[in-house]
């Protein structure tokens, strides 16, 4: 069969014009869709009537003849509340993370002070400080619950976002991790989180950063291999925290750890990881930190381990009268007590204490070890100097009568050899000239002071035996006259010239601090005749030490204050929270304490402690304070005074 070439296609029909478009009368109402109201003005939500806003005023209120305002930022259902409800959940649930992680770590005494918090109704504000929370702003529960199960209804059928690890969800406290409206939630992705490794942290401080001395890591310590990350916080140490406790010799441990010999006398695992811990109070890198964002946790991995091998040796019955172990032991206590726990630190200070005297620390050579070294001899005199040293100055600030003998060797047997200091991260001061670190002085400075802090023990006892009022305040201005040399014999702040090393600033703000403490027994109403002069001195000492303090923030600024100034700030707040207003003077050293204050408190809890107790008793006081110190008495959370 053949095909045509031509198939009969019947033809379509020609398209026609569409027909005009008829357009409604201007005058015909409009067919719109229903607008629901989501948002009612503040008014109708107390009345919980209907509102026909949002346009102000609604029927209600022009009815009522009442004012009438629509706070947009009060509809949950709008994309702003829905970042907030998100925020908010999150920081509910790193409260709750870090709570039951400090639970689990926390000791009796430290345990008994949440629960007490907790028990007083306490805000969540002041639980999340005293945790450490990395969040302190909390809505309120109520609303937070509606927002919550409106968000749920709204969109709940949407996948629930978190982060990589399945674990953490996402911070979204930074708005550009926010969904722009609720519609994007379901499209808000983050990256999944890789295992971290040696260039996840890599910042352009560390890059440019050069540590002092380069260590090594192992056989050190287990908590980390960077040799970086430990010559870091070596240099840190060695630089801010050394010159004001001076535990050990700086140069002797340094070439021994550089060694990496297990068998070394100066030099042991415990040591290293205590000494770490203690370093990382002065470090922001991620690395320190055991949880993240949490400004207490600082270091908390080199402190468990330096814990556990001390623990370890202790089980085991091995040798732990070594000069490294006490040393270790100082470091511990002295954390111990940055951290709050003050009965913990008495207790391990003891323990020191206890192993020093077993070698003879504080005898004579000859009957500590005849065949000892003189390197030996020398680093055992600088230890033992700085347990008594620790000994007097926790003594009388906890108010406790534990003299503990001087040693028997001189300040001076220590020597008299000193190394350079500059400041360290090098950014902070990069044209900084080095100085001498000035160690025996200080040294000789410490022990005049402690010297003095024994013998006022004594006064203590005095008066718990009735000595009269007379007689007390004769014998503790013998005292006061004794310090007051100590400050005329050490460089004025005038004679110290620019950028002084702040050890030397140190050292008058410990002496300022031993005469506020010195003159704190005569607080009491049972001596009225003696109460203003006291008070007196109490106030130029601190106002020096507000001073001191300035003078150490321009040179250096605030990230880096040795944390042996801690106390001293404290012993400062609690005179110049009653006396601030006596002058001008007297309230420019009260912000300079604050602030001071303030800053410890973001690393200390010892220090968050008493500044929550300072907004406390402002508050009860209805005390009136300028508006930049309440800016700067913000706390951990706000941004307060910007050094």
């Amino acid at each position: 069969m053949k095909l045509s070439h031509h198939r009969n296609i019947k033809p379509f029909p020609t398209l026609a014009p569409c027909p005009p478009r008829v357009l409604a009368p201007q005058t015909s109402p409009a067919v719109t869709k229903p607008k629901k109201n989501s948002t009612a003005c503040l008014a109708c939500k107390a009345a919980k009537r209907k509102c026909s806003g949002p346009d102000a005023p609604c029927k209600a209120c022009r009815a009522a003849n009442t004012e009438c305002y629509f706070d947009p930022s009060r509809d949950l259902r709008r994309k702003v509340a829905v970042k907030r409800t998100i925020i908010e959940l999150t920081n509910h649930k790193e409260l709750l993370a870090t709570l039951i992680e400090t639970l689990k770590k926390a000791d009796e005494p430290e345990l008994e002070q949440l629960l007490n918090l907790i028990r007083g109704e306490a805000t969540l504000e002041a639980i999340a400080e005293e945790v450490g929370a990395p969040v302190m702003r909390f809505a309120d529960p109520q609303e937070l619950s509606t927002s919550s199960q409106l968000a749920i209804s709204e969109y709940g059928d949407q996948p629930v976002e978190v982060s990589g690890s399945g674990s953490q969800p996402r911070r979204t406290s930074d708005v550009s991790n926010v969904a722009s409206s609720p519609d994007d939630i379901q499209f808000m992705t983050l990256p999944p989180m890789p295992v971290i490794s040696p260039y996840a942290r890599i910042s352009l401080e560390s890059l440019c950063d050069i540590p002092l001395f380069e260590v090594p890591a192992r056989p050190w310590t287990d908590v980390t291999d960077s040799d970086y990350l430990v010559s870091h916080l070596v240099s840190l140490y060695f630089t801010w925290d050394h010159p004001g406790s001076q535990f050990l010799d700086q140069r002797v441990f340094l070439a021994h750890m550089k060694k990496a010999d297990l068998d070394s006398d100066f030099c042991t695992p415990l040591l290293v990881n205590s000494l770490l811990a203690t370093a990382s109070t002065y470090s922001d890198s991620l690395d320190v930190f055991s949880i993240p964002d949490n400004a207490y946790s600082r270091g908390q991995s080199f402190f468990d381990e330096a814990q556990k091998l001390w623990e370890t040796e202790a089980e085991a019955s091995l040798s732990s009268s070594s000069l490294p172990n006490v040393q270790a032991l100082l470091m511990m206590s002295s954390l111990f007590k940055l951290r709050g726990r003050i009965s913990k630190s008495w207790l391990v200070l003891g323990q020191a204490v206890r192993l020093a005297q077993g070698m003879g620390l504080f005898d004579s050579p000859s009957s500590a070890q005849e065949t000892a070294l003189t390197e030996m001899e020398r680093v055992r005199t600088i230890t033992a100097w700085s347990i008594f040293n620790l000994s007097s100055q926790l003594s009388i600030e906890l108010k406790i009568i534990a003299p503990l003998p001087c040693p028997v060797l001189g300040i001076r047997l220590c020597g008299i050899e000193d190394v350079n200091w500059t400041p360290y991260p090098r950014s902070n001061k990069i044209t900084y000239d080095k100085k001498l670190a000035r160690l025996p002085d200080i040294r000789q400075g410490q022990a005049d002071i402690a010297k003095i802090s024994s013998d006022i023990q004594g006064l203590l006892s005095q008066r718990n035996q009735g000595i009269s009022a007379d007689a007390l305040w004769k014998e503790a201005n013998a005292y006061f006259d004794r310090l007051s040399t100590c400050l005329q014999l050490w460089p004025s702040l005038e004679e110290m010239g620019a950028d002084p090393v702040p050890q030397l600033y140190l050292l008058r703000i410990k002496c300022l601090e031993t005469i506020i403490t010195l003159f704190e027994m005569f607080n009491d109403p049972a001596h009225p005749q003696f109460a203003q002069e006291a008070q007196d001195h109490q106030t130029r000492s601190a106002h020096e030490m507000a001073q001191c303090l300035r003078l150490h923030r321009r040179s250096y600024g605030t990230k880096h204050v040795p944390s042996q100034m801690v106390s001293a700030t404290q012993a400062g707040l609690r005179v110049m929270i009653c006396h601030f207003d006596i002058s001008d003077e007297s309230m420019q050293a009260f912000a300079e304490l604050s602030l001071f204050g303030t800053t410890f408190g973001y690393k200390y809890k010892e220090t968050a402690s008493a500044m929550r107790e300072i907004r406390t008793k402002v508050t009860q006081e209805n005390i009136r304070l300028p508006d930049d110190i309440i800016t700067i008495l913000g706390g951990p959370g706000d941004k307060g005074y910007d050094s």
